[in-house]
């Protein structure tokens, strides 16, 4: 836009003009989202990245002959909304064959890349929206996503297979169906698109987030984490991993694993490091012989009157009286 413009000479009428100049100087050319199919298909299909790591697809297609359709899928969580029809069966690498429902929204998880193959019986067919959400997507928006919907994800894409049907919700019907129809194209196809997806996925998230088999599972799976956490952590005292990659390695959300570890230890991740450190100087004083200074410098304080007050709160005397005991 002019100049003018952004420096604040403008009013309401005036962009909506300037924006109409700009679209008759750059019209955008028609372009078809929807894919015909003919052979083992009929019908049409579209796909789309929405967003980084986010993918919606709408389909409407029949196989005359039957099918079967196989890919490698990357870690992900697919959501299905199945309109009408028989979506066949979907059958990942190592786990049990799962169908769609025409009354349920069907949720999958799959927390590492699996060859997954789609088997349809001659006659089948189906209009459905799938949505897609890679791993990509959290990393890119774990600002914006709230904790209770990356601990969701985080959950979904935990080592190994996953599959739920969530109850059917009209308003999610409804909303599903919209992306099978050609209403806009160009940005503002897009700009339509990106919406009802996210949509689709931050409802899909929260009814999956309600239902008591998740909370039930998420109970056990959070306790077996932080059990996890704490036995790595031991196993690793001189060079722990950091928060964030700790809690990748037990599939928790960061603040889930510190929230989880705190009730059940009665401390924090680095507390708990630091505690057993502090137990590692004592017996560096205790049964090696070492001064205080240096051992508190060997399990990683920066200054002997550091590790001499955290030594105090918490063994309840100072470092220097052990290391005398020990002489005598």
């Amino acid at each position: 836009m002019n100049a003018h413009f952004v420096e604040g000479d403008f009013d309401a009428d005036a962009l909506v003009r300037e924006a109409v100049h700009q679209a008759l100087a750059a019209a955008e050319p028609a372009q078809r989202l929807r894919q015909q199919m003919t052979g083992s298909f009929e019908g049409w299909f579209w796909v789309e990245d929405v967003a980084p790591g986010l993918f919606a697809s709408a389909c409407e297609l029949a196989s005359p002959s039957g099918a079967a359709i196989s890919q490698p899928v990357e870690r992900s969580v697919m959501m299905t909304f199945l309109l009408d029809g028989e979506n066949g069966q979907f059958v990942p690498e190592g786990a049990e064959p799962v169908s769609s429902r025409v009354d349920r929204v069907h949720v999958v998880g799959l927390g590492e890349r699996r060859l997954c193959t789609r088997l349809l019986a001659a006659g089948q067919g189906c209009r459905r929206v799938e949505i897609g959400v890679r791993t990509q997507f959290l990393e890119a928006n774990a600002d914006a996503l709230s904790e209770a919907d990356l601990e969701a994800l985080d959950y979904l894409m935990a080592p190994g297979f996953r599959s739920y049907h969530l109850p059917r919700s009209e308003a999610m019907v409804q909303m599903a169906a919209m992306l099978t129809e050609e209403r806009y194209h160009g940005s503002l196809g897009r700009l339509f698109r990106e919406s009802v997806t996210v949509q689709l996925m931050l409802q899909t998230l929260r009814q999956f987030r309600d239902g008591g088999e998740y909370r039930a599972a998420l109970g056990a799976r959070c306790y077996d984490a932080v059990m996890e956490a704490r036995h790595i952590l031991d196993g690793t005292l001189l060079t722990p991993p950091g928060t964030i990659e700790l809690a990748r390695q037990v599939g928790l959300n960061r603040n889930v694993l510190q929230a989880g570890f705190k009730a059940r230890f009665g401390t924090t991740l680095f507390g708990y490091v630091r505690d057993k450190r502090m137990a590692m100087a004592r017996v560096m004083i205790e049964e090696q012989g070492f001064g205080a200074a240096e051992a508190g410098y060997k399990v990683g304080f920066a200054s002997p009157s550091a590790f001499s007050a955290a030594y105090r709160r918490k063994f309840g005397r100072a470092p220097m009286s052990l290391q005398r005991a020990a002489v005598a």
